[in-house]
């Protein structure tokens, strides 16, 4: 019996390895949300720090000078948090997309491979079918010859 060739398996091969492609895409842009937080989170604990500072300063009795710079650093670390913020929802946004065609590539791979193993199913049955019938022809020519010679 030859063996058995899906006609799609370059589709299929083709599939998967955008789909690891996908995944390699995905994981990067996990990286860099995680790499924004992580950004975010030093900004805000900055933020605080400076706060505190600021709140010792003023039971001290600070400069207004003093007051002025700590205020525009102040909108500086907000501008900044707020643009962090964005980038992320922004990647965000192209990693649930990625996510989608993640699940599309993988529904796509499944069909494929159903529908491989369904007609490697029907190619196995038709081989065991051709034996069978090959084996009771040879059973039968037996029988024939068997009936010949006592003939």
């Amino acid at each position: 019996m030859k063996k058995f060739i899906f006609s799609l398996e370059n589709v299929l091969r083709y599939k998967q390895e955008t789909l690891g492609m996908l995944k390699n895409e995905m994981t990067q842009l996990q990286m860099k949300i995680r790499e924004l937080e992580k950004t975010i989170s030093g900004i805000k604990r900055e933020y605080a720090e400076l706060n505190h500072a600021l709140a010792l300063e003023l039971k001290s009795g600070v400069i207004s000078n003093s007051m002025a710079i700590y205020k525009r650093y102040f909108a500086e670390l907000d501008r900044r948090a707020g643009s962090l913020e964005l980038q992320k929802a922004a990647v965000r946004k192209t990693a649930a997309a990625k996510q989608a065609e993640i699940v599309h590539m993988k529904s796509d791979i499944s069909g494929l491979e159903k529908l491989r193993d369904s007609q490697r199913r029907a190619y196995e049955a038709q081989g065991r079918k051709e034996q069978e019938q090959v084996l009771e022809e040879f059973v039968s020519h037996k029988r024939v010859a068997a009936d010949c010679r006592m003939a």
